[in-house]
């Protein structure tokens, strides 16, 4: 059961998200999806990004943020800075690029609202260096956490890794991304990989029990000390130094997948930073998510903690250890 209590005072504390920000363009399917087809659907247009949606899960849940990426100066760009400020993220540390057009990232959906297929431009963050990193890492204490994911150059992962004061978390993106933080696992505190991009990185299908644990091992063994692995809908796992767990809960009303994953991590953190035990937080966390993914509530903005607190309940979340 949830405890809301046993949390220590966190005022002041921050959590630096250092990643990217895109404008989302998101085509769902009416019907069938078919292949080289024009296919009828509905389109919508919104800011997204790992960084930026993290960002947000965090801003929504009321967390002190601090967001750390490249915007272009278009118009575009201007308009994802201005959203991002009235969500209540500190942008200062960003910087604006005159000459590259704003990230974009385009998914669609099949008629079940799952994606398909994703295609991204995040030219403008190869832009991050670090002469832009480093006074941002300088002004976090090391009651703060910062939350970076693997769109970031190798360059600026291993140099975030080597001169954070506080713990970091990351997210691995993708499958194709992943590999950026395999040799510095061991610098990563807390760990968010999907179960494609955990056998990516490990070489472990996970099947049964059996697997599931030694995956989670893999993580640990190689340095990493929280780490988190999204099973869809066979649930979370959840491995730390007090063993490996299996988080399963009840269906999900499947509004929008996008962006679950990232709001998995960001309400993960945002409890951690609280001070709140693994297993109180990934309940938290696995609450939002659901509601996120049931709610679209990363688009709509309509997300708070004392919400996700009440839904925890509802969500059926049952624990096994492994």
């Amino acid at each position: 059961m949830y405890n809301r209590a046993g949390m220590n005072d966190t005022e002041n504390k921050t959590i630096c998200i250092i990643g990217g920000a895109n404008i989302d363009i998101c085509g769902s399917s009416i019907g069938k999806l078919r292949n080289y087809d024009s296919n009828p659907g509905t389109i919508s247009i919104s800011y997204g990004g790992v960084g930026r949606n993290i960002a947000q899960i965090c801003a929504l849940l009321s967390e002190n943020v601090r967001f750390v990426t490249c915007f272009s100066d278009d118009s575009y760009g201007k308009m994802m800075k201005e959203d991002c400020e009235k969500l209540g993220m500190n942008t200062r540390g960003s910087t604006i690029l005159h000459d590259l057009p704003s990230s974009m990232y385009i998914a669609i959906l099949d008629e079940n609202r799952d994606m398909k297929i994703a295609m991204s431009d995040m030219r403008i963050l190869r832009r991050m260096d670090a002469a832009m990193l480093a006074p941002v890492l300088k002004e976090l204490s090391s009651d703060d956490m910062i939350i970076i994911d693997a769109n970031l150059d190798l360059e600026s992962v291993q140099f975030i890794l080597k001169h954070a004061l506080c713990p970091v978390a990351a997210d691995p993106v993708s499958t194709a991304k992943a590999g950026r933080l395999k040799e510095d696992l061991g610098k990563i505190d807390i760990f968010k990989p999907n179960q494609f991009e955990a056998a990516e990185l490990t070489g472990i299908q996970i099947t049964d029990d059996r697997s599931a644990s030694e995956s989670i091992h893999w993580f640990l063994d190689h340095g990493v000390k929280e780490v988190l692995i999204s099973m869809a809908d066979r649930g979370i796992l959840l491995g730390t130094e007090k063993g490996s767990l299996w988080y399963t809960h009840r269906v999900i009303k499947l509004e929008n997948a996008t962006g679950g994953g990232d709001s998995l991590l960001g309400a993960y953190v945002s409890r951690r930073v609280l001070k709140e035990e693994p297993e109180q937080a990934i309940q938290f966390a696995i609450s939002t998510a659901v509601t996120v993914i049931e709610e679209d509530a990363v688009r709509r903005k309509s997300l708070c903690a004392e919400a996700v607190i009440n839904n925890i309940e509802s969500m059926e979340i049952k624990e096994r250890k492994i």
